[in-house]
């Protein structure tokens, strides 16, 4: 568990062996002020006496954009005028905090590298996965060697552990060179041994500074875990230093049960479990990135989301739950290769094939069953997963995810057909396509697509569409959504969810899908329809006071200076209001023209 706050004013100092880490990872507009510096370096303050800090930090905000229109300019062989737009923004934040242009000198140095490889750029009119990845990476390099400056004028050493000797990708059979370079997937390991050994080489201190987003392959090259990969890097970094728990600070409260941005009476979810923050992350919710949790949780390292502008106010906490049960996570070697602490049934808390449901729609590993042996997991049974997840039965939230794609395919050859579904389910692999929810019947399957490369006209999703097309009738439609339902043991609140629908006779539900664990049901539905069907679940099943103790304030309470009692009726009769406005809205859209 986190430090409580009566630990933290416990300040006598631990020996210096003794000390865990704690890391702390930092978004872009976090990192780009000198005020929001100053709160990094007092938290950085508040828990050295008793811990060690990792401090994984993104670009400056806007930066990694910047960085793109560098490449494109030099392709169309313009004036680099978004390389002297990144120069400015770092002399001027170091001109906020105070630093003369002599503490500059290592950002002075990786714009004139990137200077020359965009010179490059302009002979060859071309820019590779390779190179592209390459250029991104400046980003979080100069900030975090302005990061060691700024640290350092306000008092705090620290040292500068570039991630690619921290964070080593994987190779991945068939994946594209893209993928490789731009998505790359690196596996959670737990090896605090080697972690020290690499802080060593780059002399000890007790804070160390070392970039988001960024990786290395076996061949020593700069690849990205995507856009978004900053948290799926303080989370790995995390498991590698057998962190004691890990602080994402961004600029959002945390978790909320919808999204605050079209609901200000959302409320704060101030505890979840991992499996049930993981639902939420994978089924819309934009406060993390979905590969975030899976890294902390199989190391059993509790994650604390919390807003960097407003650092004393209530935030989420992502607890270790016994989901994340099976074998001990494993070391990497230097060629990417696992080489696992314990075999599969290991009963120590680590790895789980479970901890991450459902990939990233972009994760199209193949031959993941034989990796996960390597990681010394075993697999869970129904069951297992159920009594894991606990008796308590409660509601988390409701959001949705638009852009789906809901194909179906109907035969009579599927009724009675031995191995019928691992046939259908061919093409997907074959494609590379990832599945999301799944509804079957007698005569027919159903899914749905979040991501599907080239769109609905490139080959990939055309090749399925003739493959699936010899085994029978295919028939899909775009711009779907779907609305999730999150939380646990959601078959005991069943008649809650069904008083809830009442209210949605006028709404067409493409297909129901229900996971096996019993936390999440999702309703698939025509874009139009989503928003204000989440506004109605959410006003039927999470109250806006009171209720499970899991909750805290409504994001108006929150984000707004006055009282928080004129708030709450402020918030009640906001809720009522716009489930009012929700339903009329179904009405209109479900009767009107299409």
């Amino acid at each position: 568990m986190p430090p409580s706050d009566d630990d933290e004013e416990n300040t006598a100092p631990v020996s210096h062996a003794a000390r865990p880490w704690v890391t702390l990872k930092y978004g872009g507009t976090s990192v780009s002020f000198e005020k929001t510096w100053r709160s990094i370096a007092n938290r950085i303050k508040e828990l050295l006496p008793k811990y060690r800090v990792v401090l994984v930090l993104s670009a400056l905000s806007q930066v990694t954009n910047r960085l793109e229109m560098c490449l494109q300019e030099a392709v169309k062989q313009e004036e680099l005028v978004s390389l002297a737009w990144i120069e400015e923004r770092h002399r001027q934040l170091a001109k906020e905090a105070g630093l003369p242009l002599t503490a500059l000198k290592g950002v002075f140095e990786k714009l004139a590298e990137l200077g020359e490889i965009l010179q490059g750029v302009r002979l060859i009119r071309e820019v590779s996965p390779r190179l592209k990845a390459r250029v991104c990476a400046f980003g979080e390099q100069m900030s975090t060697v302005m990061a060691v400056q700024i640290l350092k004028d306000m008092e705090v050493k620290a040292s500068l552990v570039p991630a690619m000797e921290l964070l080593l990708s994987v190779q991945v059979p068939h994946a594209t060179e893209e993928d490789r370079y731009l998505n790359a997937s690196v596996l959670p390991v737990k090896d605090p041994e080697r972690a020290e050994h690499i802080v060593d080489r780059h002399g000890r201190q007790d804070v160390v500074v070392t970039q988001g987003f960024v990786c290395r392959n076996h061949r020593n090259e700069s690849c990205l875990l995507g856009r978004g990969g900053s948290d799926t890097s303080g989370s790995l970094m995390a498991a590698f230093f057998a962190a004691h728990h890990l602080e994402i600070w961004t600029d959002v409260y945390g978790m909320f049960s919808g999204d605050p941005r079209k609901m200000p009476h959302a409320r704060l979810i101030l505890r979840i479990s991992s499996r049930e923050a993981q639902e939420l992350a994978t089924s819309g919710a934009k406060v993390l990135h979905p590969r975030c949790i899976a890294p902390a949780a199989l190391a059993g390292i509790p994650i604390e989301i919390r807003n960097t502008m407003d650092p004393g106010s209530e935030y989420t906490l992502i607890t270790v739950d016994d989901y994340c049960d099976a074998g001990a996570l494993p070391t990497l070697g230097e060629d990417g290769a696992l080489s696992p602490h314990a075999s599969a049934g290991s009963s120590s808390r680590g790895s789980s094939t479970q901890a991450s449901p459902r990939e990233s729609p972009r994760d199209k590993a193949k031959g993941s069953d034989s990796t996960k042996k390597q990681m010394g997991v075993r697999r869970k049974t129904h069951n297992d997963l159920r009594q894991l997840l606990g008796g308590t039965t409660r509601l988390c939230g409701v959001v949705s995810q638009s852009g789906c794609i809901l194909l179906s395919l109907t035969t009579m050859e599927m009724w009675g057909t031995y191995g019928f579904l691992g046939k259908c389910f061919a093409p997907f692999e074959e494609f590379g396509l990832s599945v999301d929810h799944v509804a079957t019947s007698q005569t027919g399957v159903s899914v749905t697509l979040s991501y599907v490369p080239g769109g609905p006209e490139g080959d990939a999703f055309q090749g399925l569409l003739k493959a699936l097309g010899e085994m029978g009738t295919v028939e899909w439609q775009a711009h779907c959504s779907v609305v999730t339902v999150v939380g646990n043991r959601l078959s005991q609140r069943l008649p809650d969810i069904g008083r809830a629908m009442q209210k949605l006779q006028d709404v067409e539900v493409l297909m129901v899908s229900a996971s096996s664990e019993d936390v999440a049901m999702s309703f698939i539905v025509r874009e139009k329809a989503a928003q204000a069907l989440v506004e109605v679940f959410h006003h039927q099943l999470i109250p806006v006071t009171g209720g499970d103790a899991m909750f805290g304030s409504t994001f108006r309470q929150l984000t707004e200076e006055d009282g928080s009692e004129r708030h709450l009726s402020l918030d009640l009769r906001e809720a009522e209001l716009a489930a009012l406005d929700a339903l009329a809205a179904l009405h209109t859209s479900c009767n009107g023209p299409n």
